[in-house]
């Protein structure tokens, strides 16, 4: 247990599908004024370094954020594309590549407004600690090194009625498959109007 790390994956294709539907997710939900509720159940570290590190190892990247950046070259890509390409942090480089990938929390943290509130798990200590250290100053944040699973339960319903709610598990346990269902459909009885 607790042996996958999320930066192995940093960047690669599944990320950013995923990315791409959670910032056209929150670009609309932000449009109404009501406190908007983010909760990522399974946070990862929050940030990451392509060239470095555990996402160096593999360079998956190089067939999700790179080769989106390079077709986003030669095409527009659609409006929801384009919103997320524009939530990449590009270094000063004549190609214009990613080093510096937002993970799910930073993106929502981006997206959010000072009315909204983030609530982040992670339970790897070696993703918590850069996790908490990246929203020390973010009083909109609350990080707990905690199971998401079991977390999300005392967070629904949120008193704004209003939630975006990440689920994303590792998967490294083969009972995370079944669950995520079981969380889905408990966080669908306590609150059934949130975007799960």
């Amino acid at each position: 247990m607790l042996s996958y790390r999320h930066g192995f994956h940093a960047g690669n294709y599944a990320d950013v599908l995923k990315h791409v539907a959670l910032v056209d997710c929150l670009s609309r939900l932000v449009r109404k004024d009501t406190p908007l509720l983010y909760v990522d159940t399974h946070a990862g570290a929050g940030s990451y370094r392509l060239r470095e590190g555990y996402a160096a190892q593999n360079e998956e990247w190089s067939g999700g954020i790179e080769r989106l950046l390079e077709a986003a070259k030669a095409e527009a890509p659609p409006p929801a594309v384009a919103s997320y390409l524009s939530m990449m942090t590009r270094v000063d480089s004549p190609d214009g590549r990613v080093d510096d990938y937002p993970g799910s929390p930073l993106i929502a943290a981006r997206l959010l407004r000072p009315q909204d509130r983030l609530a982040l798990f992670e339970l790897h200590p070696s993703d918590y600690a850069p996790l908490a250290s990246l929203f020390d100053d973010d009083g909109r944040v609350a990080a707990r090194k905690a199971d998401g699973f079991a977390g999300l339960r005392t967070l629904l319903p949120p008193p704004s009625r209003r939630a975006l709610v990440l689920i994303d598990p590792s998967y490294e346990l083969g009972a995370d498959y079944d669950l995520v269902v079981a969380t889905v459909a408990e966080a669908l009885r306590r609150f059934a109007t949130g975007v799960y």
